[in-house]
């Protein structure tokens, strides 16, 4: 008998929403949803928790590969959702939630449908005077017109996500109907979760913009706020503290021997590594057997002896105390741009002369803390900080005293990373 094939995620994602059938799944306001994401750890965790992820399990046919293993699921789905960053962004990570551990996620508006849907907003044909195409009185056309107009701009967002079977229009709330047989669907009364708070515009010393590339192609960019980050495919931690990540598939590739070989790669990476911020700089632990070259520079020229981490041993990626003294040589123009960015390349030794872009597997790493005073710094040469009075000349002992001057936000009490010391034989 003929398998069916596997659906397109994005689309069977939204069925899903739409469904009600599993708990905590469902829209949080336009365009908005939430997705449970309770940690298997906890002995409050039942199979409902985990329904959504092994439903995408059997769609995905993996069901038959890990017929029991509840964190597979799991990182299988979250990878299917990294994956496809450029259709859904990530809004508010609430995973950390005792009561209600959740993440919610924004169903991407191409920007030509953003524009066009903009226009249509502000028509004043259409939107300031709906009453005007229909006779006086007449209060039930009018509602019925302005449903009908916000029930096409859904269904253009919907079908667009609807690849696997264009044909088929999802029971969005307020979505039309098929067009031989029109009918507006009334909308149902949702609940909407007031929006998160924004960050202050100073970023702390715990947010990180990473990006993960497969040679040119930018897979994956997302940022997080944590002290330990875990870059894994696919055995994720169960330390409650450490944010993992997981590495994108090769889904979206098309040349058969970069797909061979990104997928050895991966295939050795397992528990990968984790990502520690500390006070004075950003360390990484490498748990398996893949290797990993670290660099703070893109350079092509070949290294005689680039940076392998070593494995089982915190190694110390970047210094913030050098960055803050070579960004206050940069400022008095005595010095060059401070170098903040970390690049890891998994699997094939960096820098070796070869282009980065040509690199099978690599993970940028950018503190945003750095690349915000590294800014400032650079408006300095053409005005002043506009901030506050602060000069970056003024001498400070480490990056977290620079931004809590700007902000005063406390030192977060850092979570132990004993349990992650695992012993392991050495590669």
């Amino acid at each position: 008998m003929q398998s069916h094939p596997k659906p397109q995620f994005a689309s069977w994602l939204i069925k899903q929403v739409e469904t009600g059938q599993y708990s905590g799944l469902r829209y949080v306001g336009p365009n908005r949803f939430r997705v449970p994401w309770k940690h298997n750890s906890r002995k409050d965790c039942n199979d409902e928790d985990g329904k959504i992820f092994k439903a995408w399990a059997v769609a995905s046919g993996k069901i038959s590969d890990f017929p029991k293993d509840k964190a597979r699921w799991k990182t299988n789905f979250r990878c299917a959702l990294n994956n496809l960053h450029e259709r859904f962004k990530l809004i508010a990570d609430n995973s950390k939630n005792t009561d209600d551990p959740h993440k919610i996620y924004e169903i991407i508006i191409p920007e030509s449908l953003q524009m066009q849907s903009s226009q249509e907003d502000y028509d004043p044909d259409i939107y300031s005077s709906p009453t005007e195409y229909f006779p006086s009185g007449c209060d039930v056309c009018s509602h019925t017109f302005t449903s009908f107009t916000k029930s096409i701009k859904t269904y253009i967002v919907v079908v667009l996500l609807e690849q696997s079977n264009p044909a088929a229009v999802p029971n969005y709330p307020g979505v039309l109907a098929p067009a031989n047989n029109i009918e507006i669907i009334p909308e149902p009364n949702i609940y909407y979760e007031p929006p998160p708070t924004h960050p202050p515009q100073v970023p702390t010393i715990n947010d990180l913009e990473i990006s993960i590339f497969y040679r040119k192609r930018e897979m994956l960019k997302t940022n997080v706020t944590c002290q330990h980050l875990q870059l894994h495919y696919p055995q994720e931690t169960q330390e409650p503290s450490v944010h993992a990540l997981c590495f994108p598939s090769t889904d979206g590739l098309t040349d058969h021997k970069q797909i061979h070989y990104t997928n050895r790669i991966l295939d050795s990476i397992q528990r990968g590594l984790t990502l520690k911020v500390q006070e004075d700089g950003i360390y990484a632990y490498r748990h398996d057997r893949c290797h990993v070259f670290a660099s703070t520079s893109d350079q092509t020229v070949a290294h005689p002896n680039p940076q392998k981490l070593p494995l089982n041993t915190m190694t110390q990626l970047l210094s913030f105390g050098n960055y803050l003294n070579e960004l206050k040589n940069f400022e008095d123009n005595s010095g060059r741009s401070p170098e903040y960015t970390i690049y890891m390349c998994f699997g094939e030794k960096f820098p070796d002369g070869k282009p980065l872009d040509r690199k099978l597997i690599v993970v940028k790493v950018v503190p945003l803390a750095c690349r915000y005073f590294h800014e400032q710094a650079q408006l300095k040469g053409a005005s002043s900080l506009h901030s506050s009075n602060i000069s970056l000349q003024t001498s400070y002992n480490s990056l977290m005293e620079l931004i809590n001057t700007y902000i005063g936000l406390p030192t977060a009490e850092e979570p132990d990373l004993t349990p992650l010391m695992t012993s392991q034989s050495q590669y």
